[in-house]
């Protein structure tokens, strides 16, 4: 706290002179922004209405007809969960949202048993998505086939991440003049050393003990991979490869040794090789593929997006979904922790990088997963919980916090069983580790069980090359820990024992959680990454499986006959779709998007926007995982 006594009478006197005038401005300020929300909400409500009806407000709402074709558009990203519908957009200025895993997965399946669905037109323009949602939705359409229907697959380009998806399909076909590449995986880190030597920035790192394989320090220490860091990302790599490259071998009827040769030898380097070399049925314009589907239909299909397939809402269902009452201060009503939910089985996301307090869609807030879990815990009708976890970890602080609460919903006798996404590393392993079963895909990314801490050290920017000075007294020898000066030793060692301290106590619950020995979790910690299929022979995770076996694990595990939509309760609740709009305006995705409009890539971008909330928290020890694998 700085004090400023000297001049303490004067801005007082300066504030008693302006007052007057604060308060009419405020007033004034009040007034026209009560006038402005009145507006604003009332273009929205035109806006819904006119995005849901057409110009008119008096569009007919989509239906399924006789002959209908799917159309599948993969051109952006696929969410671990969808937004909250429905989706609302303004000429282009919306709420962004994309397809969630499980409504795609879902719509699939009611496609399946659709007798007026035909088959799915699967228009690729561009995927990007990680290994592991890439296989849930590849034995999606594989088990939309098993009920006799077809998929046919195009694209203007062929890319490994394409190929990998479309090669489930019954037909792939690229434009002629396509651009086709396919020269396998590579994992890439960015080492920002060289620059903070410049700028005259250290980075002192601590590591619990022996977390060698704790990898995420690296790039602000090294210049290059060290070793243990190399051998885990050589295992990842291999195990990613080998489900990406069976799953096209399978479903191109071509040989392993045959995909490995093609991306060795740089075989796909036009359109017409993908012909030759197995992996596309022809080289067929967009007009040319509909005339082929036509012809397995038999008559000219009616054509229906896949979205609007299974997000089909009245107008008057959408617009009774919307709550306004957050524009004008007025309270909305919430459950009590101990009411019921209103279903059997409650599954909760947990998504993003976890941190201590509220969170958002992008990362796990401590108090909001917490209070989820509590709800579960406390309501008579809910026996059992799928918590969803798909998270390179974060803040080793909160994700105690939130793993407490596993352990408590597990003592009031309620079945706890957790499905990993495309990752559950570090922090997401530690609050998955308590639980009575834990799924994971094949190319799931697990494990990390490390911490870490990193304190940076500008004296030499700060003092050399912007000219500040530093002084200050201090009540004790070693008080505060600043930009200007690094650790001395005794702070060193009071950090390092602290880390060490949370280390252990995080192998020690997983050691309980999942019935070995400390030694014997400590042998395979360490920090190091595994994927979810040497995950399970580590005997860190149960089962392969989705979110879908994972639900019906907890069904028989918690004793239940039966489970049908109805009787599952999705936490945390979505917020209304209106205050999202507004708060991603003022918020992340404003920033997102600000980020990329200069050049950053989406990937970038998120990765920047999660070091800046995490040094915002002012949390310096975290449990947290370094990278993001994803197949393009």
């Amino acid at each position: 706290m700085r004090y400023f006594c000297g001049t303490k009478h004067l801005i007082m006197s300066f504030f008693k002179s302006v007052a007057s005038s604060f308060v009419g401005a405020s007033l004034a300020l009040l007034i026209s922004g009560t006038l402005l929300i009145f507006i604003f909400v009332g273009t929205l409500v035109g806006g819904v209405m006119g995005a849901i009806g057409g110009e008119d407000g008096e569009g007919e709402e989509e239906e399924t007809k006789d002959q209908t074709v799917l159309v599948m558009e993969f051109d952006g990203p696929i969410m671990e969960r969808s937004s909250a519908q429905p989706s609302i957009d303004f000429g282009g200025l919306g709420a962004s949202t994309g397809m969630g895993l499980q409504d795609l997965i879902h719509g699939l399946e009611d496609a399946a048993a659709d007798e007026q669905v035909e088959g799915i037109f699967m228009h690729v323009e561009s995927v990007s998505a990680s290994p592991s949602t890439m296989e849930d939705v590849r034995q999606a359409l594989a088990q939309f086939q098993q009920s006799g229907k077809w998929i046919v697959a195009w694209s203007e380009m062929s890319t490994l991440g394409s190929t990998y998806l479309t090669s489930s399909a019954d037909e792939v076909y690229l434009h002629p003049n396509g651009y086709a590449d396919f020269s396998g995986m590579r994992l890439q880190t960015t080492y920002f050393t060289g620059m903070l030597e410049k700028l005259g920035i250290g980075m002192t790192v601590l590591r619990g003990p022996n977390n060698a394989f704790k990898s995420a320090v690296e790039p602000f220490t090294r210049k290059s991979m060290s070793a243990s860091n190399r051998v885990q990302m050589e295992a990842l790599l291999d195990g990613v490869w080998s489900t990406v490259r069976s799953g096209i071998a399978e479903g191109r009827d071509i040989s392993e040794q045959q995909v490995d040769e093609i991306a060795e030898n740089l075989q796909l380097r036009v359109a017409q090789d993908g012909v030759d070399l197995g992996l596309l049925d022809g080289l067929l314009y967009e007009d040319e593929v509909k005339d082929l589907i036509e012809d397995r239909v038999g008559e000219k299909p009616a054509y229906l997006s896949f979205e609007d397939y299974i997000y089909s809402e009245s107008t008057e269902e959408m617009m009774e979904g919307l709550d306004f009452s957050f524009a004008f201060g007025e309270p909305k009503g919430e459950k009590e922790e101990d009411e019921p939910l209103g279903g059997s089985l409650a599954v909760i996301y947990a998504v993003g990088a976890i941190e201590s307090g509220e969170g958002d869609d992008q990362t796990i807030g401590s108090e909001t997963i917490s209070k989820a879990l509590r709800q579960a815990r406390l309501a008579p009708d809910v026996k059992a919980v799928v918590l969803r976890v798909n998270s390179p970890g974060g803040s080793a602080l909160a994700s105690d916090v939130i793993w407490r609460e596993t352990q408590l919903l597990k003592e009031a006798g309620k079945t706890f069983v957790v499905s990993m996404g495309d990752v559950a590393a570090s922090g997401g392993y530690y609050i998955s580790a308590g639980a009575d079963q834990i799924f994971a895909n094949a190319t799931t990314i697990t494990g990390s069980i490390g911490v870490f801490g990193m304190i940076p050290t500008a004296g030499e920017l700060l003092k050399d090359k912007m000219g500040l000075a530093f002084d200050d007294v201090r009540s004790h020898s070693h008080a505060g820990v600043g930009l200007d000066a690094p650790l001395d030793e005794l702070q060193m060692e009071a950090m390092n024992e602290s880390i060490a301290d949370i280390y252990n106590d995080f192998v020690s619950l997983v050691a309980e959680g999942r019935g070995k020995t400390f030694d014997q979790i400590d042998e395979m910690a360490r920090g190091r990454v595994w994927t979810g299929l040497d995950a399970k022979e580590q005997g860190l995770v149960d089962a392969i499986g989705n979110l879908d076996d994972a639900l019906a694990a907890a069904v028989e595990l918690a004793g239940l006959d039966s489970l049908s939509d109805d009787d599952i309760v999705y936490l945390p609740k979505h917020k209304d779709p209106i205050q999202q709009l507004i708060e991603d305006f003022a918020g992340v995705e404003l920033t997102s998007e600000v980020l990329q409009a200069v050049g950053i890539s989406p990937q970038n971008a998120g990765e920047l926007m999660r070091i800046r909330r995490m040094l915002e928290s002012g949390d310096r020890i975290q449990a947290r995982m370094p990278y993001l694998i994803e197949i393009k």
